[in-house]
């Protein structure tokens, strides 16, 4: 079983990781230059559209508290990371159900 682990303030947050292949992305979502409330406000709308199979790809700034916010709350939902990249500046996190 694959595992990524990230740290969050400090702490190590373990979240399992599933076959890209297994996945369809729903929508892209790009978070960039946002504060943090509006963001996940919009991903939450998102995840409740989504069914099991599909993910939704979220851009982010890998600075930003926003990409903090974003991977605590997955792992608080009980969401799945399927990837998580830095590309051109910008971490591009794949959340699926």
């Amino acid at each position: 079983m694959d595992y990524l682990y990230l740290v969050l303030n400090y702490s190590v947050l373990i979240v399992k990781v599933i076959k890209m292949q297994e996945i369809k992305i729903y929508k892209t979502i790009d978070l960039t230059g946002q504060s943090c409330a509006g963001p996940l406000g919009e991903l939450i709308g998102v995840m409740d559209e989504i069914v099991k199979g599909e993910a939704v790809e979220v851009i982010v700034d890998p600075r930003s508290d926003t990409k903090d916010k974003l991977l605590e709350w997955v792992k608080n939902k009980g969401y799945k990371i399927v990837s998580n990249r830095e590309e051109s500046g910008r971490m591009i996190v794949v959340i699926g159900k």
